[in-house]
């Protein structure tokens, strides 16, 4: 069963090894990430924050999860992980049929995302929310304050929903 952890991430390789340790390294984590480029850096990052997927069939009983709620580095464990298998799994899949050679998602995945606001991650606009007006096959029409921008999708900026 797949379970979903707040981790604290800078502690996410101890958190990973604790876990591994409880369970015989069993456990199979899964995580969308996202490569950013930027003129400075290339940095990696977990779309969904400070949260992981866990999995491990021994999570289908609730002791088990119980037992590790003191854990390193993890803050909590969803609760109802049992009642969204379908969508947890649903995610992933969709995650992964969107992934590139090296494991990370593709922007398509983002593009192809139905919602009114996003959040630039990468270029001089990042962490700036702006609001989508149009979508169509080859370009994004944003508001940024009150300014209306026209952005190709096959640039190289990222963003995501808001």
């Amino acid at each position: 069963m797949w379970i979903v952890a707040k981790v604290n991430y800078k502690q996410l390789s101890v958190f990973k090894s604790e876990l591994n340790l409880k369970f015989e390294n069993k456990v199979k984590y899964y995580f969308p990430k996202v490569f950013i480029k930027n003129k400075k850096t290339n940095v990696t990052k977990n779309i969904l924050g400070n949260y992981i997927f866990c999995f491990h069939e021994k999570f289908e009983d609730l002791k088990n999860i119980l037992v590790l709620k003191y854990i390193k580095g993890l803050d909590y464990f969803l609760t109802n992980s049992k009642n969204s298998q379908i969508e947890i799994l649903d995610f992933i899949n969709l995650c992964k049929k969107n992934e590139n050679s090296t494991g990370h998602l593709k922007q398509d995945f983002f593009k192809n995302l139905i919602c009114k606001n996003g959040k630039f991650i990468n270029s001089p606009l990042a962490s700036l929310v702006f609001e989508i007006i149009k979508s169509n096959k080859n370009n994004l029409e944003i508001l940024l304050g009150n300014k209306q921008i026209k952005i190709s999708k096959n640039s190289d900026i990222l963003y995501l929903p808001a």
